[in-house]
Order: C-alpha cells, then sequence, then structure tokens
C-alpha cells in the first residue's frame, strides 16, 4: 500500500479537527460516553507506534467505523493527528479513516435524525455558525478545482488536465445542486445541515485521498470488467434501477413489503450511483489515471442527472422538516423563526413562499400518519396551523411595515390559494364534501386574483372533485365563463376542459362531456410545455410538473372509459 501523501494528511487534519469541534460541542461530561471517548483517545495516543506495529487487519478497521459511529470524536481526532508523526498507510487505512467516516455518519444522524437535537438548535439559534456554514457552503464547488491544479499527474498532457477538470466541474455542479436543497430551510436547520453534510464530503474526501483511494483506483484499472463498455453499462442499469425505483415509491404505487423491498434497492442504487461519485473523485482529484480518466467523468453523470433533477422535490422533503420542527417549537420558539423565515426568505430578496406549501404537504400525509416524517410527529391541525402562522407573519409584517411591493402582494396571494387547495384536499379526505368545496372555491377566486392561470384549473379540478356537496353548482357553466374570459396558455386551458369533462359526466350529460374531452384532447399540451406554464405562475406546487401532466392524462383517458369518448 502507498504511503499517505502530504494532501491527504492535511485533510484529515482538518476533519480531526472539526471532529473535536463537533464532539465537544455536545458532550455532556456528567455521563460517560465523553470520559470515555477522552480515555480511548489518550490510550491512542500512546500506543499508536503498537497499532503500526501489529499490521491491522479489516476487523481493525470495522471496529474503528464502529467506534466513530458511536460517536468518538475526540478518538477520530486523536487517531488523525497521530498521522503526522507515524504517517504509516495502515494505519490511516484501518484507523484514521474509518474513525472519520464513522463519526461523520454519527453526525448526520445526530443532527439530522434526532427532534431533540434540532429542537435544541432551534432554541439556541445563532447567525455565527449559518454564516461560517454558508461561506464553507459557497467555497466547496470551488475546492475540486484547487485539487485538480494542486495534484500533479506525471505524464498527463492537456487532454487529460481537461478531463480532469471536467471531472472536476462535475462534482462542483453536485455540491452546488446539493446546497440549493438547504437554502430554503430555517437557519439552525439550514446551518446544521450544511455542517453535517460537508463534515462527512470531507470524511469522504479524506477516504478518496488515502491510501485506500489510491488502492481502490489501482483495483479500478486491473478489473477489465470495470473498464470500457463493461463500466457503461453498469452505470446505465444502476441510473435505470434507481430512477424506476424512485418514481414507484414517489408515485405511491407500492404498498407495503413491496414498498419496504423497493426502499431497501433504492437505498442500495443510490448508494453504488454516490459510490461512482467517490471514484470520480478518486481519480481526478488525487490519484490521476490516464487511462481511467473519461470512465471517471462519465461516472460522475448519474450523481450529477439526480441532484440536479431533484432540487425541487429534497428541497421540500427538508421543509416539511422544517414544518414539523415549528410544529413542535414553544410559542415564543417558533414566534422567532417564522420572524427569522420571513426577514431572509420573503422580504430579503425574490419572495420564497415555499414553506407553507410544505407544511400543507405535511397537513395532508399526516392524516393517515402523525409519524408521516420521522422524527416529528405532527397533527394535520398542527401542520394547518404553521402554514396559517407562516402566512399571518408576512401579512403582519407587511402592514407593520407599510411596504408595496406587487411581487409580493402576488405571491402572497398565490400561497393562500395554495393553503385554500390543501385545505380542500384534507376536508375531501376527512370526508367533509361541503368545506372542501368551500376551499377549493377560495382556492379559485383566490389564484385568479393572483393571476396564476395554471393554479387556477387546478382549483377549478378541486371544485369538481367536490361539486357534489352543491346540486345548484354548474361546473361545466363556471369553466366555461372562465375560459372565455381569459386569455390562457394551453396547458391551463387543457385542464380546465378536462376538469369541465368530468364535471359534465358527473351529472350525467356525456354530450357535453365528449364536447370538453374532445377539445381538452385537441390542445397540443406536452410535458415540458406544462413546466414552463407552471413556472410562469410562480406558485410552490405540492407536486412537479411531469406529476400534474401525467394525472392531467390520466384524469383525460378515465373520462373516456367513463363515456365522455366521442
Amino acid at each position: 500500500m502507498v504511503g499517505p501523501t502530504l494532501l491527504s494528511l492535511v485533510l484529515a487534519g482538518v476533519a480531526g479537527l472539526l471532529a473535536v469541534v463537533k464532539r465537544l460541542e455536545r458532550a455532556d461530561w456528567t455521563k460517560p460516553p465523553p470520559w470515555v471517548d477522552l480515555a480511548a483517545a489518550v490510550a491512542f495516543a500512546c500506543t499508536a507506534g503498537l497499532v503500526t506495529d501489529a499490521d491491522p487487519g479489516w476487523w481493525v478497521a470495522a471496529a474503528a467505523f464502529v467506534l466513530g459511529l458511536s460517536g468518538f470524536g475526540l478518538l477520530a481526532a486523536v487517531a488523525t493527528f497521530s498521522l503526522f508523526r507515524l504517517p504509516d498507510p495502515e494505519l490511516m487505512a484501518t484507523t484514521a479513516v474509518p474513525l472519520l467516516l464513522g463519526f461523520a455518519l454519527h453526525h448526520f444522524l445526530t443532527i439530522g435524525h434526532s427532534a431533540a437535537a434540532q429542537i435544541e438548535l432551534a432554541v439556541r439559534d445563532s447567525t455565527r455558525p449559518d454564516a461560517r456554514w454558508r461561506f464553507a457552503a459557497r467555497v466547496a464547488p470551488l475546492v475540486p478545482f484547487a485539487f485538480v491544479l494542486g495534484v500533479p499527474m506525471p505524464g498527463g498532457d492537456l487532454v487529460d488536465t481537461g478531463l480532469r477538470l471536467l471531472g472536476a466541474v462535475m462534482i462542483a455542479v453536485y455540491l452546488a445542486a446539493t446546497d440549493r436543497t438547504r437554502a430554503p430551510l430555517l437557519r439552525p436547520r439550514r446551518w446544521s445541515a450544511r455542517s453535517a453534510e460537508l463534515n462527512g464530503a470531507l470524511a469522504v474526501a479524506v477516504l478518496a485521498a488515502s491510501p485506500v483511494g489510491a488502492e481502490v483506483v489501482a483495483g479500478w484499472a486491473d478489473t477489465p470488467e470495470l473498464v470500457g463498455w463493461g463500466w457503461y453499462r453498469a452505470l446505465v442499469l444502476v441510473f435505470i434501477a434507481f430512477t424506476v425505483i424512485a418514481t414507484l415509491i414517489g408515485r405511491g404505487i407500492a404498498r407495503g413489503p413491496a414498498l419496504l423491498l423497493l426502499i431497501v434497492v433504492g437505498s442500495a442504487t443510490k448508494a453504488l450511483v454516490l459510490a461512482a461519485l467517490v471514484l470520480t473523485a478518486s481519480v481526478v482529484l488525487f490519484h490521476p489515471v490516464s487511462d481511467l480518466l473519461v470512465f471517471a467523468v462519465v461516472g460522475a453523470l448519474p450523481a450529477v442527472i439526480v441532484a440536479l433533477r431533484s432540487v425541487r422535490r429534497a428541497a421540500v422533503n427538508r421543509q416539511l422538516g422544517d414544518s414539523g420542527l415549528l410544529a413542535t417549537l414553544s410559542e415564543v420558539s417558533r414566534d422567532r423563526q417564522i420572524d427569522t423565515w420571513v426577514s431572509e426568505r420573503v422580504l430579503g430578496g425574490a419572495p420564497d413562499l415555499s414553506l407553507p406549501d410544505a407544511a400543507g404537504a405535511l397537513a395532508l400525509r399526516s392524516l393517515t400518519n402523525e409519524r408521516a416524517h420521522p422524527p416529528w410527529q405532527v397533527t394535520a391541525d398542527q401542520a394547518l396551523a404553521v402554514a396559517e402562522d407562516l402566512l399571518a407573519a408576512v401579512d403582519l409584517r407587511v402592514d407593520r411595515d407599510g411596504l408595496v411591493d406587487e411581487q409580493l402582494d402576488r405571491s402572497r396571494l398565490a400561497a393562500r390559494g395554495d393553503l385554500a387547495l390543501w385545505y380542500a384536499k384534507i376536508q375531501g379526505e376527512r370526508g367533509n364534501a361541503d368545506l372542501a368545496l368551500t376551499a377549493a372555491k377560495t382556492a379559485v377566486t383566490t389564484f385568479e386574483a393572483a393571476g396564476t392561470p395554471v393554479a387556477t384549473a387546478l382549483a377549478w379540478a378541486a371544485v369538481t372533485d367536490h361539486a357534489g356537496a352543491d346540486p345548484d353548482l354548474d361546473v361545466v357553466a363556471e369553466i366555461d365563463g372562465w375560459l372565455a374570459a381569459h386569455d390562457l396558455p394551453a396547458a391551463a386551458r387543457r385542464h380546465a376542459l378536462g376538469s369541465a369533462a368530468r364535471a359534465a359526466l358527473d351529472r350525467g350529460d356525456t354530450a357535453t362531456a365528449r364536447d370538453r374531452l374532445a377539445a381538452a384532447r385537441s390542445t397540443a399540451v406536452t410535458a415540458p410545455a406544462f413546466a414552463v406554464a407552471m413556472r410562469a405562475d410562480r406558485v410552490h406546487f405540492g407536486a412537479t410538473a411531469r406529476e400534474l401532466y401525467t394525472l392531467m392524462v390520466v384524469l383525460e383517458r378515465q373520462a373516456a372509459a367513463a363515456g365522455a369518448a366521442g
């Protein structure tokens, strides 16, 4: 095994320093674990030479990883600092690196999956960690380029350098896309997520730069099945499997044991996608081999594509956690967090009122499972109250400061319409058809006042779903009037015509249903065009454009099967 490079030692030292800081931040010295960690660190400092002489095997690496996962941050730090005195490849590979990886995972799980930790951070709150980690998140995508320029490639030419820089671009795009999912979060969850995830990225960088990474690169070069078309086939298969599984889970197609199996397999395929990205980093940043550069660059594509395509969904999923946190906090802490959110996300630039939409989504999920988004336990009414509090805080600040901003006013109206639409869905699920219809009508008028045609069309669909609560309501006539009064984008027109066809079917008017369905199907709309129209609305919808487009087509087919086909 080759010896550790100076760069790998420096990276390990930085990771060890962070491990000390994170360990001391949460150490409770009234309990045994910190003292055991300290004792283990002192013992290791005194016996590090014996570890290198003992020729440690894989079981030592496994034990080190478990200790790191158990929170032994002081031990991890001492192990990495010992490398500057004893730069032994075996010591780094079997002790320091597993300890750092285990502790990084421990920190991630503690911050991201512990309600108590997140509540503590919210109560404590601080602008200082946020500023530091915001800076780190902005710098992180630039670091791969520094590695490419700082790590020489013996015998490399301009083509090789270009490929390495292209690989650095891939990694930078992935890091930047991941940070976009953190940006909308409440301040304490935003900086804690950046802290945990960038710490994890640093630990992975230590792995890639270490002798372990060098051995993996050498093994890859000596494995014919993973060089050439075999590598490309493996990437395509893993990417397709991950995409299909994510689609099945996202659309709620699987249930019970099948869902559990998909989650397990999906996690495995995601791990393979990320492993390919780590291989890319190992080759293009730390251990460049000319024959592997093209394969390494292509290997990063699945991770980058997944990251770019899932930014919005991943951000919403994180914001569900924000909503759960707000529902759990005391009134004083919640009000302070909401006030900061208004300042940062609503008034600090282009208005971003996506958090109330996430609270509405959490409310709908919580109808059937109050632990729909672990670790939080939230009722639907609690989540709806959070959405109301968020919008009320915005209204209060606008009134208090006398703000006049057309874009902000439009965003506030759109957010109110979106919340009314969530109310309609939730009341419909509860069997309160009259309340659902009232909320759907409110969504129509609010979205129309905001000038959001696609959102208004979605609200008309909700009115159609609950029109049975009012026998005197003529939904077809209402929709016809709306269509005649506005110059609408094709996506909104087609969606509304489909709703009119369904409404006509519900009252037994098959002739009108056929006419409206034919008009809908003759309105040419593709999924990309639907997405463009949704973006023009600037409403934070609870589903992606492709999902809504697919649902529209499915409902048209169901209407046709029910007798609306010509």
